[in-house]
């Protein structure tokens, strides 16, 4: 197609690209005036390869500049290509790029890229590994995601499964250091942000399960276990997340157990986690261990001194032995002496005689030594009792010795600590673990470990008692002090109940900090918060394919998890990082943006043109979607402003 000459009727073809050519004139401030002279045709060509219409509305987003000519493709995935742009704005695709994976590169790419496949898969809400080929809309055959994504071509699903069965350990090691890295920014504001308006961070932990077909063979370690109130195969993961105002929660960590795990044996490994990606802790309560050693040091005192007194009587208990073998063995040749002497003179022992008393005498002697025998039999069973106590005493001692001076050293290396309230399920409400946790300076809010706590406190609740109401169906009554089992330090205790359609149930929240606890509703409604990571649990099983294993091998299973557990934060930047770059847009992608669930599973399979050129890169939604009308426009270079870390100072 061309332009004519000035004073030239236009020759109509297409009423469409009649009014595409005025707009494009009109904006370029071209006026169409008859003339008298001849002007060169050349000066006024414009040639077009194809119908381009992006052209021009590119154009009014970008200025009044020389648009170029525009290259544009179709996807049927959107929001994938947007996360594939930020994914490289990030550089999340050229570190996992430079993940060890034991296998040989293949024609087309290498293992690397089935790697970053498999992440797309789950930002993608894929429902099993096939989908990746055989959905309606196959992101592996999609060019523009794979091109997004920096990547020459995307592979068949059973390529992915094999790279991922072959990946390793230190595949796993390194993938979590690529997506701890990537994510450090974020968290370090959302921690530094958190602390300067709440004075204090919120984490929580739970346990939740994965489970498999209770039939299945084929699934390494899978065993059964106690899953979502009922026992089921398959696997149990401790999951940690941030609350935080700007993100509302962010997942932070999560590690891998079997089925069979309790959720006490998880927590300490949980928390160590979480300090070490957050890089903040407490204040460690030295001075609770300290009381706590010298309570453990007097009992070993008292204990000494028992068995000093022990020893003191098998000693003697030993000497009337001794006593009593020699008074026998005396005995014994003075009856035989006497009896010789009757045997001589043919006399018969009487009973008074010198003989029969000999007798008696030696009878006394051994059952002076048996008794003495049995009672230094007890009293060598109490002995070994008390040493075994001692030995353990003197075990704890020792141990607390050195967590007292772990401690120590660790508050000495930590000139900026940091209030953290940890809130768990009751499930890690253990002695021990409310003992380490407390001692790791950490505010506790958790719900009794056994129901007969409620029931002991119960027993305490006088008639005249006056409830609470904490909630729309719920009263408290705060119970004091509570002596938590194989737990050295006093809890405060909250009673509540429940009024529900079939009776009144209770139960028991516990609280510990140096602080009073908060008021009863604020307490409640504090603890009862942990439903941000119960969401956060349901949404990577219902929106990031946590509820099924998309493979079989033991390091693929965790791939998907560490990978899940990333894109559900990484959606949420990926989010906030567009809300800059939209030219315009519907309502219905402004709320979407808000939705997790509405990305992946609807704006990731939305249909969009992805147009590029010498501005940059357009994403223009389908005029028939529910989006319609919006445009994502990235002109020039794609770059993502990251936050700052937070302040260490160093020790001078």
């Amino acid at each position: 197609m061309m332009i004519t000459p000035p004073g030239t009727r236009l020759q109509p073809v297409d009423t469409l690209w009649d009014s595409i050519l005025e707009e494009m004139l009109a904006e370029a401030s071209l006026r169409i005036m008859p003339v008298e002279r001849k002007v060169d045709l050349s000066e006024f060509r414009i040639t077009f390869s194809e119908p381009r219409p992006e052209v021009h509305r590119i154009a009014q987003w970008v200025g009044d500049r020389d648009v170029g000519e525009a290259i544009d493709a179709t996807t049927e995935h959107a929001w994938l290509v947007v996360l594939g742009y930020f994914a490289q704005a990030l550089e999340v695709v050229k570190r996992l790029a430079g993940v060890p994976i034991e296998q040989r590169k293949g024609a087309n790419c290498g293992p690397q890229t089935k790697l970053i496949e498999f992440l797309v898969g789950i930002l993608g809400g894929i429902e099993y590994l096939q989908d990746l080929n055989k959905s309606d809309h196959p992101i592996a055959t999609d060019s523009t995601v794979a091109e997004a994504w920096a990547q020459e071509v995307f592979v068949h699903y059973s390529g992915v499964s094999r790279t991922l069965d072959a990946s390793d350990e230190e595949t796993l090691l390194a993938v979590v250091q690529v997506l701890q890295s990537v994510s450090r920014p974020f968290i370090d504001a959302a921690v530094l942000e958190t602390i300067r308006q709440e004075e204090q961070v919120v984490i929580d932990v739970d346990l939740t399960g994965r489970e498999v077909s209770a039939t299945s063979t084929d699934y390494q370690d899978a065993d059964f276990g106690w899953m979502d109130d009922e026992v089921k195969k398959g696997y149990q993961a401790a999951v940690t997340s941030l609350v935080c105002e700007r993100w509302k929660r962010l997942m932070l960590t999560l590690q891998r157990y079997t089925g069979r795990t309790n959720s006490a044996e998880c927590l300490q490994a949980a928390v160590q986690a979480v300090e070490q990606l957050l890089r903040i802790r407490p204040r460690r309560r030295v001075e609770l261990v300290r009381e706590r050693r010298c309570g453990l040091w007097a009992q070993d005192h008292e204990l000494q001194a028992k068995l000093d007194r022990t020893q003191q009587a098998e000693t003697a208990l030993w000497q009337r032995i001794g006593e009593a073998k020699a008074e026998a063995r005396e005995l014994r040749s003075e009856i035989a002496t006497w009896e010789a002497v009757y045997q001589v003179q043919g006399r018969q022992a009487s009973r008074h005689c010198r003989l029969a008393k000999a007798r008696r005498k030696l009878t006394s002697a051994q059952q002076r030594e048996n008794r003495a025998w049995r009672d230094l039999k007890k009293l060598q069973g109490k002995r070994d009792q008390q040493q075994r106590r001692m030995d353990q005493l003197q075990d704890k001692l020792l141990a607390l010795d050195e967590w007292l001076d772990y401690l120590e050293m660790d508050n000495q290396t930590n000139l900026n600590p940091v209030s953290i309230v940890l809130r768990i399920d009751a499930g890690f409400s253990t002695g021990p673990n409310m003992a380490w946790l407390i001692e790791m300076g950490y505010i506790v809010l958790t719900k009794a470990h056994h129901g007969a706590t409620a029931h002991s406190l119960r027993q305490r609740v006088s008639p005249q008692a006056k409830w609470t109401r904490v909630g729309r169906n719920a009263e408290a009554l705060y119970m004091g002090d509570y002596a938590h089992n194989d737990c050295p330090y006093p809890l405060q205790a909250m009673l509540v109940r429940y009024h529900l359609p079939d009776g009144t149930r209770y139960t028991a929240l516990l609280y510990y900090d140096e602080a009073p606890p908060p008021p009863l509703a604020q307490w409640f409604a504090r603890y009862n918060g942990r439903q941000t990571i119960e969401a956060g649990i349901k949404e990577g099983k219902g929106v990031f394919t946590l509820k099924r294993h998309l493979v079989r091998s033991p390091i693929g299973m965790q791939l998907q998890e560490q990978f899940a557990l990333f894109g559900a934060n990484f959606v949420r930047w990926a989010a906030a990082w567009v809300t800059n770059l939209l030219r315009q847009a519907n309502c219905s992608f402004t709320t979407a943006l808000g939705q997790v669930k509405t990305l992946v599973r609807t704006v990731s399979r939305t249909r969009a043109r992805w147009v590029r050129n010498a501005l940059g890169h357009t994403l223009i939604f389908d005029d028939t979607g529910p989006f319609a009308g919006t445009v994502i426009c990235l002109s020039g270079q794609v770059a993502v402003q990251l936050a700052l870390p937070l302040f260490n100072f160093a020790s001078l």
